[in-house]
């Protein structure tokens, strides 16, 4: 008959020169000269010595250990048993997390539990350890796994249920299994790890694994711990066992148990006492020496005082109002005693100001490792480009450094240390690019503001100059410029939107004048009495959507042969009062811009839920805004921060667009598939690239 048994051996090597992490292996096997039934392993490597996490092992420790005899006798499924054992520990880590003043970051916590049982493994655990699972096939090679990275864990621990998910699976004769501390990780390959395991016992493989570490002298502490799963040939029973012989042993091993219950019982106080009894130890012992003094100098008193009356009385006769109890050597032992209590009373002091200085450092230690824990998080969800998280992380931080005091050189060091790694954290959650803009054109000795309604197509850059009352047409390639004439009584040119074969300028009188792609010709377009004030106009579908910011409304007009018929009010139901509005772009949404920098998007006439996230510096103030159905993003012109902000279209930022060379950009529009951006800054215009 074969059965098979679980072969478990431990690696520890000591080698750091300060303790800055906890880590250790438990084991927990049944009793029995032969072992038989569940192993379990419990791996740790937290990174941190606050004493809370050392009571975090402990209640875990002795959960595991008063479950697992409880349970031990159950007849059930291992995986069933896993389940019961892990809910016990849960239930027992909530509870101390509960009544747990110091608060616990799980994302310095690695912490792992196993049971082996018959051919089972099961696992649980939080954070990540080095692991190495080899299961051997059928021509003796071995395939690899990470069985720790299969345990699906959530991203927010839960306090009621720390260890919320567990795997369990088969382990068969051959399968090998080493665990342990992250730092092994990075000597899989130089230790020969897998060769080893492979080709050796377990407990020959860990100690060549030891010697090899405890050689290369590395200054930080080792634990693992190897798991085989053996063959193992039991010879078949020849008789069995008489019913009275059976009734003996199971009586008496019945009996041992009972008798290492009631030792447990009676011992825990013992081996788990309660957090504060030190403390409570070492007032006793201030406050007993200070009674006890007191109780030593009555005794000394009552010694000297005489016990015969009649002396007593003839002294007093003899030299009425001279004789005292208080001699000169009495004072002395008095004043002596007077010192000593005076000692007792300055080093209870003492005591006392050190215990509450070490309770304050305890305290800022927490404050600032909670900071440095959410700059951590801060920096991975930038990684993972969830910057809303990120900049919230980033403010918690920056909030608990300014509750901090900064008494000694090394407490201020380390606050403008993790200062500076957070204004670097900063500087890419904003984003900031700088770019080199090229200067198609500029309008010398115009006034500023003559140069208006930018509109981009493709290698062409047009734009009105009010002052000349002239079309610029530029090659963007090589800045080629031809002015093309407006018609007599345009009036004045206030916005320029790209159509399908023309160029649509519209002017303050509410007049449309279109430019020919192709020939340069420019025609007046028809059209019926426009809005009573025009501040934007845009061209999308053969429509013409015209902003009348005074009034916050969009006027749509039909297109006509040769024009654009009357106007209908566009938007029907706001929550955003537009009135002042100074931007539009359409992508088959509608895109109100208001000169608070805040957008309204809106769809068949309703308004829809949006927004634009927050940035650093924050966006007080814009000039216009531009996309088209082609495009993946807005911009939006900041003149009073003399950049140009880019946002994705479910309002988060993905850059800011700053240069030298800007002075206020008021007005742009842009071309997606040339990644170009076409702006009017003051009297220039140039070209800018799109990141």
């Amino acid at each position: 008959m074969v059965e098979q048994q679980f072969r478990i051996a431990e690696i520890e090597v000591a080698k750091s020169p300060t303790d800055e992490k906890i880590i250790g292996i438990f084991r927990y096997e049944s009793a029995g000269q032969k072992k038989k039934g569940a192993s379990l392993l419990i791996l740790a490597e937290i990174s941190s010595t606050v004493y809370a996490y050392e009571r975090l092992l402990d209640v875990i420790n002795e959960s595991a250990e008063q479950a697992r005899h409880l349970i031990a006798a159950v007849e059930t499924d291992p995986v069933a048993r896993f389940e019961k054992l892990i809910q016990r520990i849960n239930e027992a880590v909530a509870g101390f997390l509960e009544g747990e003043p110091t608060p616990l970051s799980w994302n310095r916590v690695n912490l792992f539990i196993m049971e082996l049982s018959q051919d089972h493994i099961c696992l649980t655990g939080r954070g990540r350890l080095m692991n190495l699972f080899l299961q051997k096939q059928d021509d003796g090679t071995y395939r690899t796994f990470d069985l720790f990275g299969s345990l699906e864990q959530p991203a927010e621990v839960d306090p009621k249920k720390p260890f919320a998910a567990l795997i369990c699976g088969d382990m068969k004769p051959g399968d090998i299994l080493m665990a342990g501390t992250l730092n092994l990780e990075r000597l899989r390959n130089e230790l020969r790890i897998k060769e080893r395991l492979t080709t050796m016992p377990p407990v020959s493989a860990a100690l060549d694994i030891k010697q090899d570490l405890e050689q290369h002298g590395i200054p930080d502490d080792f634990v693992a711990a190897i798991v085989a799963c053996c063959a193992l040939e039991v010879p078949s029973p020849k008789q069995a066992p008489a019913a009275d012989d059976v009734e003996k042993s199971t009586a008496s091993i019945q009996k041992l148990r009972d008798a290492e219950k009631d030792a447990t019982q009676h011992l825990s106080p013992v081996f788990s006492p309660a957090a504060t009894a030190s403390e409570q130890t070492n007032e006793r012992r201030v406050m007993a020496g200070f009674f006890g003094l007191l109780a030593s100098l009555r005794g000394t008193v009552k010694r000297y005082r005489s016990k015969d009356i009649a002396l007593m009385a003839s002294l007093r006769g003899m030299n009425a109002g001279h004789g005292s109890v208080f001699t000169k050597k009495h004072k002395r032992i008095l004043l002596a005693g007077a010192a000593v209590l005076l000692a007792v009373a300055v080093g209870a002091g003492i005591w006392r100001n050190n215990q509450r200085l070490a309770r304050e450092e305890a305290a800022w230690t927490v404050t600032y490792d909670q900071a440095r824990d959410n700059r951590d998080r801060a920096e991975s969800d930038l990684v993972y480009a969830n910057d809303t998280r990120a900049k919230k992380y980033i403010d918690a931080a920056e909030g608990l450094l300014a509750g901090l005091d900064t008494k000694t050189p090394q407490r201020n060091e380390k606050i403008e240390a993790l200062k500076t790694d957070l204004e670097r954290l900063k500087e890419r959650l904003r984003k900031t690019q700088a770019v080199e803009p090229v200067e198609l054109t500029a309008l010398a000795g115009a006034p500023d503001g003559a140069l208006v309604a930018p509109v981009l197509a493709a290698g062409v850059g047009y734009a009105v100059d009010n002052a000349d009352k002239t079309v610029l047409k530029i090659d963007t390639a090589n800045k080629t410029t031809k002015r093309i004439p407006l018609p007599s009584g345009a009036g004045t040119v206030i916005a320029g939107s790209l159509g399908q074969k023309s160029v649509v300028f519209a002017t303050s009188n509410g007049a449309m004048v279109a430019v020919d792609l192709q020939t340069d010709s420019v025609t007046t377009l028809s059209s019926q009495p426009r809005a009573s004030s025009t501040t934007d106009v845009i061209v999308y579908g053969g429509r013409a959507y015209s902003l009348d910011g005074p009034n916050g409304q969009v006027w749509r007009a039909q297109g006509t042969a040769g024009g654009f018929g009357s106007e209908q009010p566009y938007i029907k139901a706001a929550t955003t009062d537009l009135a002042g509005a100074v931007g539009l772009a359409i992508d088959s949404n509608v895109y109100v811009l208001k000169p608070d920098a805040t957008v309204a998007r809106f769809l068949s006439g309703g308004q829809e839920a949006f927004g634009l996230v927050a940035i650093d510096p924050p966006l007080r103030a814009a000039s216009a805004i531009w996309t088209n159905a082609d495009a993946t993003r807005l911009a939006i012109a900041d003149p009073a921060g003399k950049r140009i902000v880019i946002f994705n279209k479910d309002g988060t930022l993905k850059a800011q667009l700053t240069s030298k060379e800007f002075t206020g950009p008021r007005d742009l529009d842009g071309n997606e598939a040339e990644k170009k951006l076409l702006v009017i800054d003051g009297t220039r215009l140039l070209l800018v690239s799109l990141p």
